[in-house]
């Protein structure tokens, strides 16, 4: 795992970026089927990116794969990474917004 997270800092970003995500749900007050779902897809973005830094440093080290294996693995490990993103954002979008304009 230290590999990992030495070896990959686009991860340390996603990790910095749950910061203001947690922060945001205590000034909102959110309510515990709210933090779940903040929680849950907060752990599935930050477990893709991991699962691709995995996969890239595995792509590097496995001699018996070729140049075309190497690049779809890398390509599915950065799709899985956008895709688990965009359903983050949707999900911040939906539980954040409400409440913010509720407060205006």
């Amino acid at each position: 795992m230290r590999k990992v997270f030495v070896s990959d800092p686009g991860l340390t970003l996603q990790i910095f970026l749950t910061i203001p995500i947690v922060a945001a749900g205590m000034v909102l007050h959110l309510s515990v089927l709210q933090w779940i779902l903040v929680i849950f897809t907060t752990l599935i973005f930050l477990v893709a990116g991991i699962f691709r830094t995995a996969a890239i440093l595995q792509t590097s080290s496995d001699t018996s794969l070729s140049a075309f294996q190497a690049s779809r693995i890398r390509s599915m490990g950065n799709a899985l990474v956008a895709i688990a993103s965009a359903i983050s954002l949707l999900t911040y979008a939906l539980v954040f917004v409400p409440r913010v304009i509720q407060i205006l």
